[in-house]
């Protein structure tokens, strides 16, 4: 009886082993029309980068199946790949027992056991036709431009404008619909191109807190989690920012220190008294480019008083010095890149960034890179 009893609870010790350690683990099977016999790849999105998960070959009929580990204890975005071409997005989450049927272009997807995996889907079809509009208007936009038809391409660009309102309206809705969905993480990191996100403005604070508050109690360990926490705390610093700078007449700007290509210590708030620009650039080709277009702001004005104060955010600074020898503005940079004080100082997000100050301090424009507007609105000053 005691031998049997042993038995039992051995028995029973072993199942529980078994179930905590599949407890994170989900099933994905899939048909794929026409692909028989085909390596097919599943890989997972790790927050800012891609990783292979698994390959396997489909059988005869073009079913496989993949069982995955899914990691934090949270959902995770997962693709279904045949020769580096796209056929499913999926959110997985542990427990999930998906089944979906494709064909070999990625069309006619249908998927089963995962509704934030057919949100996903019916979500991307969206996305999809509005960027093809979206290229479609900027290539003719583009023509316009190039054959001096401004009409034409007054009305693509209010088009255009109207096409990007639309979609955020539709991503807010969709957030707001559905709050504890993974897909809203998506939608807001969603970008036309790599100028022109869908939410990138203060006001649009609001929506990455919403969304973290309504997902970090049940999912507190996700990845993604912490890096919409570490984008709430950005975005508060920027209106924090853009307070002070709007009352810096009250409170002044906050000041950079830093060396320039001799050597010697620049300050910032050297500048007050005199309309300056204050940029952020790197050294890609088109970033150098706007050094150029400066230069004929700078040539038009300096005389009058306007001076630049140019932050290389960079970490080669041999290859800094050689750009801004010939320029003729305040030119610094601590090789520290993203890390830079001064980039933390003024919460810069991305690059270009440019700060336009009037004599007393105050903020007088922002991020002007057409250069008719920037000539105007120096000119101002």
């Amino acid at each position: 009886m005691r031998k049997a009893a042993i038995a039992i609870a051995t028995f029973i010790t072993v199942l529980l082993l078994a179930s905590c350690g599949s407890k994170d683990s989900a099933v994905i099977k899939c048909g794929i029309e026409g692909l028989n016999n085909r390596q097919i790849e599943l890989t997972m999105l790790n927050v800012d980068k891609v990783i292979l998960v698994d390959t396997l070959y489909t059988d005869k009929n073009g079913n496989v199946k993949f069982k995955v580990e899914v990691p934090y204890s949270s959902p995770n975005f997962y693709y279904v790949n045949y020769n580096g071409a796209l056929l499913a997005s999926l959110i997985v989450a542990p427990g999930d027992n998906i089944r979906l049927s494709v064909d070999s272009t990625g069309k006619n997807l249908e998927i089963q056991g995962s509704a934030e995996s057919e949100l996903y889907r019916d979500i991307n079809v969206g996305i999809s036709d509005a960027q093809k509009k979206f290229d479609s208007l900027t290539v003719q936009l583009i023509a316009c431009n190039e054959a001096g038809e401004t009409e034409k391409a007054e009305k693509l660009r209010l088009e255009l404008g109207r096409l990007y309102v639309k979609e955020k309206q539709a991503a807010v809705r969709s957030i707001i619909s559905n709050p504890y969905s993974f897909t809203n993480i998506m939608q807001l990191y969603r970008q036309f191109n790599e100028n022109l996100p869908l939410f990138a403005q203060l006001s649009d604070g609001i929506y990455y807190s919403q969304v973290c508050d309504s997902l970090k109690p049940k999912y507190p360990s996700s990845p993604y989690i912490k890096a919409l926490e570490r984008e709430v705390v950005s975005f508060n610093n920027s209106q924090a920012l853009s307070d002070r700078i709007s009352t810096a007449a009250e409170t002044a700007f906050p000041d950079i220190v830093m060396n320039d290509v001799n050597g010697q210590p620049q300050a910032l708030s050297s500048l007050m008294g005199r309309p300056f620009i204050l940029l952020f650039w790197s050294l890609s080709d088109a970033q150098k480019m706007l050094n150029a277009e400066l230069e004929e702001i700078y040539k038009r004005h300096s005389a009058k008083g306007l001076q630049i104060y140019s932050v290389c955010v960079g970490t080669d600074k041999t290859s800094w010095a050689q750009v801004v020898k010939r320029l003729p503005w305040i030119n610094v940079c601590d090789g520290n890149g993203s890390e830079s004080v001064a980039v933390a100082s003024y919460n810069v997000r991305q690059v270009p960034s440019m700060f336009l100050f009037d004599r007393s301090g105050s903020i007088a424009g922002k991020d002007i890179f057409d250069l008719d507007r920037l000539n105007a609105a120096v000119a101002k000053l």
